[in-house]
């Protein structure tokens, strides 16, 4: 009874961060493109600044009142132990967040979710070249049908642009950067979702405030950029907190069912995004672009399954190494026998 007790609260678990993920997820892309496409608010920098600054100011509230905990050895890092390992990731979270809502003037909401399939070929690039992954056949094979896929949506978009895809390729790039270089660094300290929120996003905000003071400053200033802040404040409050429980969402479907379970679902919020967009937005999806990204989809699901493979590969070569020594050991004391 305790068991299946487990495995239904574990089934409730799924459901509940699988949908809070993709309807947060869908809802901040939806918003995100409404605020830059549809209101006079042209200023997607500092847009992407408020779900890491509502991010960092729950979960600071969150640790003051008990909620939650902290490692105290996060607390003990010095400055430039910060600035070179936390900064970095700061940084690419930012310079991800900034190309990525800047890709919305230059591309359409359909062409921007089939440009992001892209992820798993610029993280597997990066974590090879790096040497933090192994080069596996069956994995380069279901990248080059990503990639071949992407690169026959993207001829058959109508709306396609070299700045947007530039803009969508460098914020994959940083996203990828981000991920390796947390894989690379941050190994033995493992940061929880909540330490990554409460330390990581000040690095960011500092980044994201760089180049809005930049960029943005002085045109937000010629159009009153605050005065349209101030006639519509839901919108900026809603941004804000779909950017957090996003990432709140994700990290619960991460502890519930995996990292592939969440992959999967960015999938399949990327297809709900493309008919919105097609339905709302009225963007056209043409043939070759459709025929594109079904060869994305494959090329996604079969690169899912041949890093599962691999990953259970290595596991057995582990194993067998870890048992080679002791026969070799106890052979040697025979033969010195």
């Amino acid at each position: 009874k305790m068991k299946a007790a487990s495995t239904t609260s574990m089934v409730w678990s799924i459901v509940f961060y699988g949908a809070g993920y993709l309807a947060s997820a869908a809802g901040i892309i939806m918003l995100n493109k409404y605020i830059l496409s549809v209101t006079p608010f042209h200023f997607p920098i500092v847009l992407s600044s408020l779900g890491v600054a509502f991010g960092w100011v729950m979960t600071a509230l969150l640790y003051k009142f008990n909620v939650i905990e902290l490692g105290k050895d996060k607390f003990e890092m010095g400055l430039k132990e910060y600035v070179m390992v936390v900064s970095p990731i700061g940084f690419f979270q930012a310079t991800t967040l900034a190309a990525g809502n800047t890709a919305y003037f230059y591309l359409s909401l359909s062409f921007l979710q089939m440009c992001k399939a892209m992820g798993p070929v610029v993280l597997f690039a990066l974590l090879t070249g790096m040497g933090l992954d192994r080069f596996n056949t069956r994995v380069f094979l279901s990248i080059l049908v990503i990639v071949v896929g992407t690169l026959m949506a993207a001829w058959g978009d109508v709306s396609f642009t070299a700045v947007g895809f530039t803009c969508i390729l460098v914020a994959e790039l940083s996203e990828a950067a981000k991920s390796a270089w947390m894989q690379f660094l941050l190994a033995n300290k493992s940061f929880s979702m909540w330490e990554g929120l409460y330390f990581i996003s000040p690095a960011s905000l500092f980044f994201l405030f760089v180049a809005s003071a930049a960029l943005e400053f002085q045109d937000m200033v010629d159009k009153d950029a605050w005065g349209m802040v101030k006639g519509q404040p839901h919108l900026f409050a809603l941004a804000g907190c779909l950017g957090f429980f996003t990432n709140l969402c994700s990290l619960g479907v991460i502890k519930a069912a995996g990292s592939l379970t969440l992959k999967v679902l960015s999938m399949s919020r990327s297809v709900l995004l493309i008919l919105y967009g097609m339905a709302v937005y009225h963007d056209v999806v043409t043939v070759v672009e459709a025929i594109g990204y079904g060869i994305v989809l494959v090329g996604f699901f079969w690169y899912n399954f041949a890093k599962i493979a691999q990953k259970e590969q290595e596991a057995k070569e582990r194993e067998a190494l870890e048992k080679e020594p002791l026969l070799s050991g106890s052979s040697s004391e025979k033969s010195a026998a």
